[in-house]
């Protein structure tokens, strides 16, 4: 063997071996040092870092991964953000979530934002989380309020094949200002998709009506394309913040009625107890809406709120399983987080 083929074998032995020869157990780290500069410093990539010092990829990934586990590398993320991603993995297993994302907390100069510019700031953290579940052929059920029509306003427009948008909640109203919070009608011109209405008020002015509007086959038909729908997107009312009672669909005497009647929020037209479920109260007699067993048929449920007065009722429907994923920001997250666990009956 001539000598210069003589080094080149030495030199691969050495390379393939941790252990070198007395007096030189420095090289492994060297060689850790080396890698670990190439790839974090000068962005090559493990198949160019073996190439370029005549060593296996899977020998470069071992000493990558030896150098993050032995603190020779260490990464640190100087953002805010940071905590948002801490946040999200906190409430996805606290919650038994497929998902959460948490955006940074609206507010200005620390002051507390007001409902609509909170649902607006939410609503653009969601439009990308959605936006990556959307699929040509689907069925979207969609809720009612400040949040959801603000989520459709900013959702950048895309065409899909064969997508249909179901409203979850009752459409018919005798007043614009209730009709600007129906976003079933804005995302399905975003999609460019067939839109359904149930052909309902959202609070009927008897128990009676509801009875005749829900026992129609039209309502019926929708109703069942909503709990038949692949995906649904919802929003929840806190006690002093539902759009419902925001455009008087509830008077002062009937809330007040219903909060002593162990009230925590409004979710889909409900109003809701400590345990999710319908509180018995006149009040829910007239609502048109899914309740919660019906509502979880549906695979996929997305729920996109923020509020730390909205913390509680957030906190009792992820407890019971209601929503499969969340989108929220960081104040009401840290609320969630803070408020103690609850058993289910």
């Amino acid at each position: 063997m001539s000598s210069s083929g003589r080094r080149r074998s030495a030199d691969t032995a050495e390379a393939g071996s941790d252990d070198g020869p007395p007096g030189r157990a420095d090289r492994p780290e060297q060689l850790a040092v080396r890698i670990s500069y190439c790839y974090y410093q000068l962005g090559m990539t493990q198949q160019a870092i073996a190439a370029a010092l005549g060593i296996g990829r899977a020998r470069v990934i071992r000493l990558l991964a030896d150098a993050r586990r032995n603190g020779l590398v260490t990464i640190t993320i100087n953002s805010p953000l940071l905590e948002n991603v801490e946040l999200a993995e906190r409430l996805a297993e606290r919650y038994a979530l497929d998902f959460a994302e948490v955006c940074l907390s609206a507010s200005d100069h620390g002051a507390p934002p007001d409902e609509q510019t909170l649902a607006r700031h939410v609503a653009t953290g969601a439009c990308d989380v959605v936006g990556r579940r959307l699929s040509e052929g689907m069925t979207i059920g969609l809720g009612w309020g400040v949040t959801l029509q603000a989520f459709a306003e900013q959702f950048d427009a895309r065409v899909m094949r064969g997508v249909s948008v179901v409203a979850l909640l009752g459409s018919l109203t005798r007043r614009s200002s209730m009709a600007r919070y129906e976003a079933s009608t804005m995302l399905a011109a975003k999609l460019g998709a067939e839109c359904l209405y149930l052909p309902s008020p959202i609070v009927c002015d008897s128990a009676e009506s509801r009875l005749i509007i829900t026992g129609q086959p039209l309502f019926r038909e929708i109703q069942q394309r909503a709990i038949d729908a692949d995906l649904a997107i919802v929003s929840i009312g806190g006690l002093d913040s539902a759009t419902i009672r925001a455009v008087g669909l509830v008077s002062d005497r009937e809330f007040e009625s219903v909060l002593r009647a162990g009230a925590v929020g409004n979710f889909l037209g409900y109003y809701i107890d400590a345990h999710a479920e319908i509180v018995d109260h006149p009040i829910n007699e007239r609502i048109v809406g899914i309740d919660g067993k019906t509502f979880m048929r549906i695979p996929e449920r997305i729920m996109i709120s923020a509020g730390v007065s909205k913390a509680q009722a957030l906190h009792t429907v992820l407890t019971h399983g209601l929503c499969t994923g969340l989108v929220t920001d960081q104040s009401t997250a840290r609320a969630l987080l803070d408020l103690p666990k609850i058993a289910h009956r």
